[in-house]
């Protein structure tokens, strides 16, 4: 199976030109937040930019890269999905996972004005809204990134977290354009999350790795103890997706590198301060 390399835009991941498996019966999660204190790990430093703080916890990264992103609002100069209000966004640095499919980041938007820029974006936060509001966990409800032009192979972990000035929710998932085998490579932890006042909207991703998948997408990849080994007459397909999830689902979150609960003190840490 050949990988197809892509870049990350501002668009919509619901591509229907993926060709991806059709979905099965997706996982329901539990509305339960899940609470770990930022005391539960040791500390590194603290990250601050304009009116937006949070917390490392110690050994996840050394610091992060700090930047206000311009906003590009005009729909005749620029292709849809890069439409954006000026925005906040902080790059992790001495991650634990290098080289991996997306860099750990974190994004902060004007809530309103991103949904009123970006219609894909818009769909993403009434998706969050919809779940803050008491919907259950699944595939199929949890929101997208709004800035990738590939599909949501899986979603595991799903849990609910409130961070300091707000609530959102989390899962372990990949994206792909195509049927691609669950890897380490491609693997990351998802966050989106909204102030308690609605004004802002998080959204963070960061590598992640599990010890029972392979560590590329390629078919020869070894499937280590515990995995899923995918089909390799007709590759990756629903049955499959299903049954890593459920893999992936039982693991200790602390099993994951990094530690899932050291990546849930971090968001928990996120201070927003209205401006």
């Amino acid at each position: 199976m050949k990988q197809k390399t892509f870049v990350l835009f501002l668009i919509t991941v619901v591509i229907t030109a993926c060709n991806l498996p059709s979905p099965v019966t997706p996982a329901v999660a539990t509305a339960t937040p899940m609470v770990i204190p930022t005391s539960t790990f040791d500390t590194g430093g603290a990250v601050t930019l304009n009116n937006v703080s949070f917390t490392l916890p110690l050994g996840v990264a050394g610091d992060a890269q700090t930047e206000m992103v311009a906003a590009v609002t005009d729909p005749n100069s620029t292709s849809p999905w890069d439409l954006a209000p000026a925005h906040l966004k902080f790059t992790l640095t001495g991650y634990q996972q290098q080289d991996k499919f997306l860099p750990p980041q974190v994004f902060v938007y004007p809530a309103d004005e991103y949904a009123k820029t970006n219609p894909a974006a818009a769909e993403q936060i009434q998706r969050l809204k919809n779940i803050l509001a008491g919907s259950a966990l699944s595939k199929d409800t949890m929101p997208v990134l709004p800035f990738a032009n590939a599909a949501q192979q899986i979603a595991s972990q799903m849990q609910p977290i409130d961070f300091k000035t707000g609530r959102g929710v989390r899962l372990v998932t990949q994206y792909a354009q195509y049927a691609a085998p669950i890897n380490n490579h491609e693997l990351f932890y998802h966050f989106q999350g909204l102030t308690n006042d609605g004004r802002y909207y998080i959204v963070a991703a960061f590598p992640v790795s599990s010890s029972i998948l392979p560590e590329d997408e390629k078919p020869e990849s070894v499937v280590p103890a515990g995995g899923v080994p995918f089909p390799q007459s007709t590759g990756p397909d629903p049955a499959y997706y299903e049954a890593v999830t459920q893999a992936l689902d039982a693991m200790y979150p602390d099993s994951f590198n990094p530690s899932l609960f050291q990546l849930d003190a971090l968001i928990q840490s996120i201070t927003v301060v209205p401006e």
